[in-house]
């Protein structure tokens, strides 16, 4: 079973077009004395129309699209926070003054044509609107087209998707689609559920509630009563002479085949049922979502999801649960386990739905997929973290009585080596970089909410969960997972500044790579000192952001033994993408020694970030010695292509690391260039001189044909290369690429693999082996022993040559 939204069967009908990069901006600015509208188009310089409003407990949201020619264009977005006080602090927005040179399309031409062909090639399509003029954005092409919201089943889908189709002025050429707007307004009178009778569930699932991990689910499963929570309350409607289950928060529904009644009882004592009772699943079910939704309003969003949400427990034979944005209801698989019998399965799809009421143009784009699974698997692991046994039992586990079920691993919220990477986008459930990309998202925020009750107490557990929550409003459909981040951030900081919310965000976000530095200070390449001689050396400031960010002080923070002379520093702006250098002169005594690595922590002030990264600090690691290298370099190769799904295609290359006494330690590095026309198609192994074998990529999901990089520090392996740790160095190192299906072609343009083993003052030492020394080589040619100053002009030519 893998819960989700609709993004994976909605990205299989939508035509890859993707947004153009989204902007997130934090802003100082005076309380408004003009509509939101107003001042947003004279910042950007563009003319608006509004999309929707949402309001939250810091503000109030306005999101909007942008004109041409008095005609919208498609994928744009622009939303501007504003807080009671009437100013705006934060904008967000995908957009740039545009120009069409053609006029728009008649809006009175229709898409019979498109509809004809779509309907032939076995789709069932239903119109569900007008026929309205719009631009088609290619680019910084406007191109006008025809829009039309229609509803498209095509053939051997379960689910029916709803897409603003656009075409060109005639009717007969398919532009592009994208993603309709959820449903986010009550679609009928929710129920009073103003009878109140007991009820048997599972809160939290049996497995975690009798802490049993050999318990899993099969068919003539009898449970003892131990594992249900019995007699509680449950809010239900009496219709005529019966009692359903039906409120003002939720109702159970038959909407999907097979055709399943819901559970209803004549008899107000009939709702302490066992699982192997029909109607367990119905009140289960029932008893989570209408007590999410509680839960919801209490953190104080009581009118994000106005009346009840439908919810069909029966939804289906496959291993799968979903939330429907356009009908409002979480579909429930029942395959294996059924679905509606694990309570985390519940939350996860309310999760969803509220994601799609506060954002309800959300689809795949950007990072939503997987930043949707990851806040949902969230969602539900804070309900199982609030009864005991959830906080004692396997607590990182997702859907730990529904995942069980199958040798498939359930997800986790304990993924402490996943990083993101800023050249990929996260769809849902791929596997990118090393890990679950869900996991990437979910577990930072798990990690700090743990360590926000353990510091905080019971109390934080609602807290933590109401600004997750509000950090959503305000945002669209391109955002990416660092721009979230920092947002989540700032909103624990705003909501709480006398909590330390903000600071544990920002440290589980950073052990994930998901923060971006407002400035990044960086050592410049081969910095190192000797014993006793004062040297300079090169510190390099530069702007990652898209704004510019001005320096007022900079401070070291100097440890024993390492001696800086005066400095002055003068306070300097810097632009976006721009860089700056200064020198420093240090003088390194005892008793720091030949081969240590001297922390050095750099702090900044500054203006132009977010609120909470204007007292910044990184910390540097400056080398005491040359380090020396051990590295050895392998050959290129062109891969051998699979021959059919039996027989596989399997490429060997080796290099022989020269003798040394060394061993592997957590500074071994495999740097690979790889091309290949399909990524997911190959597994990769690194085999050591000692025969382990550790699986850096298994079919893994990239969205580019080339996996460049080094491993571990800027990419994680499927198997972490602490596998090798202490095993020696020096021998023979193979590397096996397996492919798995005929057809494309790819290339090794190189690989090696490095180790720091020593440091040169003088004469070279050996390298400490407390553990503590953490230096981070660049790839380049030659093997055998070398110095590092020796790589400086090959990693400058890798930089210059990775910006190509």
């Amino acid at each position: 079973m893998r819960p989700s939204s609709l993004a994976l069967w909605l990205a299989a009908t939508l035509l890859s077009q993707p947004l153009c990069a989204a902007e997130l901006l934090f802003v100082d600015a005076a309380p408004l004395t003009i509509t939101p509208q107003q001042w947003l188009e004279q910042r950007l310089g563009v003319t608006l129309a509004p999309d929707y409003d949402r309001t939250s407990l810091l503000g109030h949201h306005h999101s909007f699209h942008q004109l041409v020619n008095g005609l919208p264009v498609a994928t744009t977005q622009a939303a501007v926070s504003i807080d009671p006080a009437g100013k705006p602090w934060r904008l967000y927005h995908n957009l740039r003054p545009l120009t069409a040179s053609q006029p728009g399309c008649d809006a009175s031409g229709n898409l019979e044509p498109l509809l004809t062909s779509l309907r032939d090639a076995g789709s069932q399509i239903d119109p569900l609107g007008p026929v309205e003029a719009w631009y088609w954005r290619t680019g910084e092409t406007l191109v006008p087209a025809l829009r039309q919201r229609v509803r498209e089943h095509k053939e051997g889908n379960a689910k029916a998707s709803h897409v603003q189709l656009f075409a060109s002025c005639d009717g007969s050429q398919e532009l592009g689609r994208w993603g309709d707007i959820a449903t986010t307004q009550a679609l009928q009178v929710a129920d009073a559920g103003d009878v109140s009778v007991l009820a048997r569930v599972f809160d939290p699932d049996p497995r975690t509630q009798l802490q049993d991990a050999s318990l899993v689910w099969h068919d003539s499963l009898v449970l003892a009563d131990a594992a249900y929570q019995d007699k509680v309350a449950l809010p239900v409607t009496r219709q005529g002479s019966d009692y359903v289950l039906s409120g003002p928060h939720a109702r159970v529904v038959d909407a999907m085949e097979p055709s399943t009644a819901p559970y209803r009882a004549d008899n107000p004592l009939a709702f302490r049922l066992t699982r192997d009772d029909l109607g367990f699943a119905d009140i289960n079910a029932y008893y989570h979502l209408d007590l999410a939704q509680r839960h919801l309003e209490a953190l104080g969003f009581a009118n994000l999801i106005p009346g009840a949400l439908d919810i069909d427990t029966d939804a289906g034979f496959q291993d799968n649960s979903l939330y429907d944005p356009f009908e409002r209801r979480l579909e429930l698989g029942r395959s294996g386990v059924p679905d509606a019998e694990d309570p985390m399965v519940v939350w996860h799809e309310f999760g969803h739905a509220v994601q799609h009421h506060i954002v309800p143009d959300l689809g795949d784009e950007g990072d939503w997929g997987a930043i949707g699974e990851g806040f949902s698997d969230y969602l539900a692991a804070s309900h199982r973290q609030r009864s005991e046994a959830g906080r004692n039992f396997e607590p990182a586990m997702v859907f730990n009585w529904d995942a069980r079920f199958t040798d498939r691993a359930p997800r986790q919220l304990d993924d402490l080596r996943a990083r993101y990477h800023p050249d990929y986008n996260y769809p849902a459930h791929r596997t990118i970089n090393g890990s679950n990309g869900d996991q990437l998202w979910g577990t930072p925020l798990f990690q700090a909410l743990l360590a926000a009750v353990a510091e905080h107490g019971e109390l934080a557990r609602d807290e933590f969960d109401r600004l997750v929550i509000e950090a959503h409003f305000g945002l669209g459909p391109a955002i990416r997972m660092p721009q979230l981040a920092r947002l989540t951030v700032d909103t624990a900081e705003r909501l709480y500044p006398a909590r330390h919310y903000g600071r544990l965000l920002e440290q589980a976000f950073r052990q994930h790579g998901l923060l971006q530095a407002p400035v990044n200070i960086a050592l410049a390449d081969g910095s190192a000192i000797e014993l006793g001689k004062r040297q300079s050396v090169v510190l390099s400031l530069s702007n990652p952001g898209t704004t510019a960010v001005t320096l007022h002080s900079l401070s070291l923070t100097l440890p024993g033994g390492l001696q800086a002379d005066p400095y002055q520093w003068q306070a300097s702006t810097l632009a976006a993408g721009a860089s700056m250098t200064t020198t420093l002169r240090l003088l390194a005594q005892t008793p720091l020694a030949c081969g240590d690595v001297a922390a050095l922590p750099v702090s900044l002030a500054l203006t132009g970030a977010s609120p909470s990264e204007r007292q910044w600090q990184q910390q540097l690691s400056l080398p005491i010695g040359t380090p020396v290298i051990s590295r050895a370099n392998g050959q290129s190769l062109t891969l051998k292509d699979a021959l059919s799904a039996d027989e596989k295609g399997l490429s060997q290359t080796s290099l022989m690391v020269e003798k040394t006494q060394a061993r592997v330690s957590g500074e071994l590095q495999l740097s690979l260039d790889l091309q290949h026309q399909a990524l997911d198609e190959l597994e990769i192994w690194l085999n050591s001189p000692s025969g382990t074998r550790v699986q850096i990529w298994d079919k893994g999901y990239s969205p580019l044909p080339r996996l460049k990089g080094v491993f571990p520090t800027e990419l994680q392996s499927l198997q972490p290369l602490s596998q090798l740790t202490g095993e020696p160095l020096a021998g023979k190192w193979t590397l096996e690429v397996v492919d798995n299906a005929p057809g494309k072609q790819g290339r090794l343009n190189g690989w090696s693999i490095s180790q720091r083993t020593g440091a040169q003052c003088g004469e070279p030492v050996a390298p400490p082996d407390d553990g503590i020394i953490h230096f981070d080589t660049a790839d380049s040619s030659g093997g055998g022993t070398i110095s590092l100053l020796w790589l400086l002009p090959l990693a400058l030519w890798r930089r210059l040559a990775r910006r190509g």
